[in-house]
């Protein structure tokens, strides 16, 4: 069972996650990692709590979240679940300054309300009258507090959400990447044009100035001039160019002009396809998939 597992070409999602997981900690720093996802679990359960104790914070964030379309709901539950996806394998953002790590606490409460009314919900137990998400939410969250996970008793009862909301990651990047190309958003229909876009704004400011070394600018093909500054490297591959011009390529591409190695995306679907590209490669390399 388990050698056929290791040369199958159709490696479930939570089981590239596992194989990644394995081979990017070592083991004596898988309790750190443990530590580090309960103590985040804990929070956004006081945050939760904090919503559904002051009612004039859970109005706010309810009605920011229905004032959302549709399309900016799919995009924040995106990046709540990315963000577990980062948070679980720290080895894609090894500095934790990941730019979709951290969401600002408005848009924070909304998807913790979000999260929490999707896992609530009930289509069968629902009727015609308006749900009461408040007295359902609170119900919910008690039960889940009494639970094994929310108590906590073993790691495994910490991992396993984050390792669910990981996988669900990747079946929601295509999803979303489906809907769109059927939309016509991704240009050529194609559901592996979506999602595609500059490269984040924070690894742009992020990249270092370097002088010139008389090579030409692989964009504008002009030389960048010995010793003459306005010239920046690309990570991680090093390439030089001209700032201007890559300003200008990396607005609308997140790869490098020279050899297409890829940097952070600020799209959220663009950023996860990348990053399960990198996943199935660490899986890889522990012989976890073919």
């Amino acid at each position: 069972m388990e050698a056929s597992h290791a040369h199958s070409p159709t490696l479930s999602s939570s089981e590239t996650i596992m194989a990644a997981l394995l081979s990017s900690v070592p083991a004596v720093r898988l309790p750190s990692l443990v530590r580090a996802l309960a103590a985040d679990a804990r929070r956004q359960r006081a945050r939760l709590a904090f919503l559904l104790l002051s009612p004039p914070h859970f109005a706010r964030a309810l009605a920011r979240l229905r004032s959302m379309p549709l399309p900016a709901k799919a995009a924040l539950l995106g990046r709540v679940l990315l963000r577990s996806f980062l948070m679980l394998l720290p080895a894609l953002s090894p500095d934790g300054s990941h730019h979709l790590l951290r969401l600002p606490t408005p848009d924070l409460d909304a998807a913790l309300l979000l999260v929490a009314m999707c896992d609530s919900y009930s289509p069968a137990a629902s009727s015609a009258s308006p749900v009461d998400w408040h007295a359902l939410l609170v119900d919910d969250v008690v039960r889940n507090a009494l639970s094994i996970s929310g108590l906590g008793g073993t790691p495994w009862a910490t991992v396993a959400p984050y390792l669910d909301a990981a996988a669900k990651c990747r079946r929601f990047a295509d999803v979303v990447s489906e809907d769109r190309a059927v939309a016509g958003i991704g240009g050529d229909g194609n559901k592996n044009s979506v999602g595609r876009g500059g490269a984040s704004h924070a690894t742009v400011l992020a990249l270092p100035t370097a002088p010139g070394d008389g090579t030409p600018c692989a964009i504008c093909r002009e030389e960048m001039a010995p010793g003459r500054g306005g010239v920046c490297v690309l990570r991680p591959c090093g390439h030089r160019f001209h700032w201007p011009c890559a300003l200008r390529w990396l607005a609308r591409r997140n790869t490098c002009p020279c050899c297409r190695a890829e940097l952070p995306a600020e799209d959220a679907l663009a950023e996860t396809r990348r990053l399960w590209r990198a996943v199935e490669r660490m899986a890889g390399d522990s012989g976890g998939c073919a």
